[in-house]
């Protein structure tokens, strides 16, 4: 491998890294925010931070997953490339 393919393999893990945290970190926080907001708005019980939290959380776990599909399926392409050559 060069040096600029190595450059740029390097500068694909930091972009990779990067989405993962704000895919898992973001939904967690707006939904927190959200529910707050509607229990102040409409004077709803803490059961509706409970379920932002909880759909927040889920959201997060769903976004884990599908990013680790990619980055396999990627992973698997690579590996056939590099066999074929």
């Amino acid at each position: 491998m060069t040096k600029k393919q190595n450059h740029w393999s390097v500068l694909r893990y930091l972009i990779y890294f990067t989405q993962v945290g704000v895919s898992v970190v973001t939904p967690p926080i707006l939904c927190c925010f959200a529910a707050l907001w509607l229990k102040r708005r409409f004077a709803l019980g803490n059961g509706t931070v409970i379920i932002g939290i909880v759909l927040g959380i889920a959201v997060a776990a769903c976004s884990l997953r599908d990013f680790l599909r990619l980055t396999e399926r990627k992973a698997r392409e690579s590996e056939r490339k590099e066999k074929w050559h």
